[in-house]
């Protein structure tokens, strides 16, 4: 009886080892799936579907930049590049060579890589200057690649949205227009970015950018809110540095031709 114990319980081991070994070795099997990057937000994936860009807030001499749109996939990697469809909506009131040209337009997901950067060349020219302008990207399936993870629901109630995985929309204008969170008709908090930071100018949002380093895409984000400690930050340093600027004699005068200002809080 011990022998017969034993020896079933040698074979439950071996049975158990083969098992264990079986699944060690799996590898993934399921679609290669390719859309645009997303974010995460409190633990959950969100497509990003939208990004804006103007030169109304960046020197004059500066005629063109590039736009960053990351492609990626689901899957592992290939040992050869893999083409990706990619259309440009014909509704998209951008033009291509006036007003855009995509740098790297040999659309392929690279040998070793689960990831492609689209670089949105963008011109600016006088059509910027009067009004948003937007190239409306759109991934489709291949032989390559599936679009089966396409969107997904955001929010609850009268606030659900449905939100795309494999569409992107860029807007590009060179109109100096507030921020979101600077524009009280968007943002709940806009009465205290003008008690700090005063009324809006597009030379006092380039001040701010060019002093503190700040990400004009980050800024301009729609329902972007920066941090209290951040607007506190900026409107007690900007007033020393405008107050230090008078004192010598050169005051920095604001789109009015009157020297700057900050806001009620900080005077």
């Amino acid at each position: 009886m011990k022998t017969l114990k034993l020896l079933i319980f040698c074979l439950l081991a071996i049975s158990l080892s083969i098992s264990c070994k079986k699944s060690s070795l799996e590898t993934y099997t399921g679609q290669n799936n390719i859309y645009f990057i997303n974010k995460i937000s409190n633990g959950t994936y969100i497509p990003v579907q939208y990004g804006m860009y103007s030169f109304g807030y960046v020197d004059p001499k500066i005629t063109e930049a590039i736009f960053p749109l990351v492609v990626t996939t689901t899957g592992g990697k290939s040992n050869q590049d893999r083409p990706y469809k990619l259309l440009i909506d014909p509704a998209s009131t951008m033009v291509k060579g006036r007003d855009y040209d995509i740098v790297n337009d040999n659309f392929a997901i690279k040998t070793g890589q689960v990831s492609d950067t689209l670089r949105i060349r963008l011109h600016r020219n006088a059509e910027l200057k009067k009004e948003n302008l937007n190239l409306l990207f759109q991934l489709e399936s291949n032989e390559n690649f599936s679009t089966s993870m396409n969107s997904q629901e955001i929010g609850t109630g009268n606030s659900k949205y449905t939100a795309y995985f494999t569409r992107f929309l860029l807007e590009a204008n060179d109109i100096p227009g507030a921020p979101d969170f600077w524009d009280p008709a968007k943002s709940v908090y806009a009465s205290l970015v003008i008690g700090y930071l005063g009324k809006f100018s597009g030379l006092k949002f380039k001040l701010l950018i060019e002093r503190y380093g700040l990400n004009l895409e980050d800024l301009t984000a729609p329902g972007y809110v920066p941090s209290i400690p951040s607007i506190f930050g900026w409107a007690y340093g900007t007033k020393s540095y405008l107050d230090e600027q008078a004192a010598s004699g050169n005051p920095i005068m604001d789109e009015d031709g009157k020297p700057m200002e900050l806001g009620i809080y900080v005077q």
